[in-house]
């Protein structure tokens, strides 16, 4: 089985995709995938979860720390480097089984080897090898230090630095503009002398042919106030290769129940890429969530959005529950921005934030796109009308409770979230003729703004307000000041829901049927240039950026809509521009329930294998969108699992229902569910569903 994503050759037009593709995280940091040589300007970052500031009036954005693994080497004083020599070979690889990043660059009289890995032992170590290789006598020189001068999207974000030596280790510390403070701790080991000057390192020798140097980095992120000097010691002295094991062993654990077994080798590391894209963002002691763009730097501000409810939740909850609950916590915690959100607008209840930090407040601007002609902002209304995100959040919680089995999330904060969200959907409501409507809103489908009754948002809604009379009788005499449960009976059953025509369509929003038969490729014809946002170019045409329809279908199945699956889908598909990454999943998930197992295959293949090339979407007008997707590798896992496998949990009932498409002659995963854990085996048309009892 493929374990490894290899790249060859040097291409500087590859740089910033390969920083995403290779990427190196353990759920607290991440450190993109580039080389030692690398700088700000090649977009080199190793970015914290969980910690944000804002300088002056720019975004306010995750922080990325100064970076340790800056090494120069010279030969008889020239610098080699891939930007500055020219390569006789060059390769970089990612076990994606070990979390390790690995780079081999030959160049005319020198081979420069490296391995790296973010320890998942140690959640806050770094720690790196590098060697240089003589292929001809001459003088090496290994200039290496602590790279202070940060890259950074709406940075500096370090009011205040200082850098100390203490025995040999270099310590850091950095206040930001909201005077944050962080520390790290860099030790550099080698058996040669290493030698300082203004705060960098270097070791130089004459090597014949063959020899080697060695230069080794331990790194310690402390985000206490105590000094970890000590633990940071204690590492060096067990050394690398030790170090090495333990964070392998510890990776590797978490492959136990998230593999899955596909019976065809191309797609397989797809899907395993897609995985490890999610468990390199497991930490079961945090509560800060998953981003956008997990830990690939701070695209998006290094915010949580609705993505990780409704796609990557469903992962961690049938893989790890653990984290699952801590990502429920993260909304818990954040209750009271939410509510500060809603009323800004001057509603009730809970308004969750469309970009969600440390506390819950919105991030996002009003102009959160530019035109990449004139560069003057466009104004969007992201912020201010999604409100599907309220529905998203407390659906998630109720699917958390449902596939767990953990109830006792709701007596701890988990109902009052839902609560609150029923409420703000109560006060946002528009009474006309009779029915509660919901107008002037954005769904899924950014293209259209300020549209009425979308389906997936009247329908979320709906949904809100229904979790929060199902739960009332036993969590909201817990609450403060409830709202009356028969309030909450009358406002749903008068809630306006789009039903089906006599075709079996469901209409996205009112009037999208009267727009323009005007489709995704004569749309984007009219883009001045290819960063160009097509928002503002679709709002009159029928071209969508994802089908709200075929989600809802997925994501709230209760309704029975999955019947009218073939007509919606059919119609939606042609006019979908797929400009979200969250699109393709939906779609594969859909497509396996109707037996349309090619469009299937295909539309998870576009899910899982979105990260892997190099024309990645960068840019929504002119501004920087690139990372990585782990709502997307969560759809690519979700799309085997409830597509592909046919995954049917109901109460009691675990079934399969397997639509194979004929790239795929076999499926093999484990699950939890309700406190137990399953193993599914499906071979062509045969299947087999048991309990698996021997496990820790």
């Amino acid at each position: 089985m493929k374990k490894t994503l290899v790249k060859t050759g040097f291409n500087k037009n590859d740089i910033v995709s390969f920083g995403n593709m290779f990427l190196l995280a353990n759920g607290r940091y991440g450190y993109r995938g580039t080389l030692e040589e690398y700088t700000k300007e090649q977009m080199v970052a190793l970015n914290v979860l969980g910690l944000y500031d804002r300088y002056e009036d720019k975004w306010r954005e995750s922080i990325n720390l100064p970076n340790p693994l800056f090494f120069i080497t010279s030969f008889n004083g020239e610098k080699q480097t891939v930007l500055t020599k020219e390569v006789v070979s060059h390769q970089v690889e990612l076990n994606i089984y070990d979390a390790t990043f690995s780079r081999e660059t030959l160049f005319k009289n020198i081979v420069i080897k490296s391995e790296r890995f973010l320890s998942s032992a140690n959640k806050d170590l770094l720690v790196s090898k590098y060697v240089v290789k003589a292929l001809n006598s001459g003088l090496v020189k290994i200039e290496f230090k602590l790279d202070l001068d940060n890259y950074d999207i709406n940075g500096p974000h370090y009011k205040n630095r200082k850098v100390n030596d203490i025995n040999g280790v270099q310590s850091f510390k950095g206040i930001t503009n909201e005077n944050k403070i962080i520390t790290t701790y860099t030790k550099y080991v080698s058996d040669e002398d290493i030698k300082t000057y203004n705060n960098t390192y270097f070791v130089e020798k004459y090597l014949q042919k063959g020899d080697e140097i060695c230069v080794f980095t331990y790194y310690l992120v402390n985000q206490t106030s105590a000094s970890r000097v000590e633990e940071l010691q204690k590492n060096v002295q067990q050394g690398y290769d030790k170090l090495l094991k333990e964070h392998k062993t510890s990776f590797n654990k978490k492959w136990d129940i998230s593999r899955v077994l596909l019976g065809e080798p191309e797609s397989q590391f797809e899907l395993d890429y897609s995985i490890y894209h999610l468990l390199i963002l497991e930490d079961d002691k945090s509560y800060r969530s998953v981003p956008a763009r997990g830990l690939s730097g701070q695209t998006y501000k290094g915010a949580i959005f609705w993505d990780t409810e409704t796609f990557i939740l469903p992962f961690f909850t049938l893989t790890n529950p653990q984290f699952a609950r801590n990502i429920i916590q993260y909304r818990i915690n954040t209750l009271p921005g939410a509510k500060k959100k809603a009323q800004g607008f001057g509603y009730q209840g809970a308004f969750y934030a469309w970009e969600s930090q440390d506390d819950g407040i919105e991030q996002c601007s009003q102009y959160n796109v530019t035109d990449p002609i004139t560069g003057e902002p466009i104004r969007t209304y992201f912020d201010e009308k999604q409100i599907h995100i309220s529905g998203d959040v407390a659906l998630g919680i109720s699917r958390y409770v449902y596939l767990s089995g953990d109830t006792s999330i709701l007596s701890d904060g988990g109902y009052e979230v839902i609560h609150e969200c029923a409420r703000f959907y109560i006060s946002r409501a528009t009474l006309r003729n009779g029915q509660y409507h919901f107008d002037d809103v954005i769904g899924p489908d950014e293209y259209h703004e300020r549209i009425n009754d979308n389906a997936f948002t009247n329908y979320l809604a709906y949904k809100t307000i229904d979790l929060a009379i199902e739960y009332y009788d036993e969590y909201a005499q817990k609450l403060s000041n409830p709202i009356n449960k028969k309030d909450f009976i009358s406002f749903r059953n008068l809630i306006y829901l789009p039903k089906p025509y006599d075709n079996g369509l469901i209409e996205q929003f009112e009037h999208y049927f009267d727009l323009k038969d005007v489709y995704p490729h004569e749309v984007k014809a009219m883009a001045r240039n290819d960063k160009e946002y097509l928002g503002g170019l679709a709002i009159d045409t029928k071209t969508i950026k994802q089908a709200d329809v075929i989600a809802l279908m997925v994501i709230v199945p209760d309704f029975g809509l999955m019947k009218y699956a073939r007509e919606n889908y059919k119609y939606y598909l042609p006019f979908t521009e797929h400009g979200s990454s969250l699109s393709s999943s939906m779609y594969s998930i859909v497509a396996s329930r109707i037996d349309e197992t090619d469009d299937a295959y295909q539309m998870f293949r576009k899910s899982s294998g979105i990260d892997l090339g190099t024309n990645q979407k960068m840019y929504a007008g002119g501004i920087y969108i690139g990372g990585t997707h782990p709502a997307s590798n969560a759809g690519a896992y979700l799309s085997v699992v409830f597509g592909f496998a046919g995954l049917y949990l109901d109460g009691d009932q675990v079934k399969l229902n397997p639509h194979l498409p004929k790239q795929i002659k076999s499926i093999e995963f484990k699950f939890f569910y309700k406190k137990k854990l399953y193993k599914a085996v499906i071979k062509n048309n045969d299947y087999q569903l048991m309990e698996v009892t021997d496990h820790d």
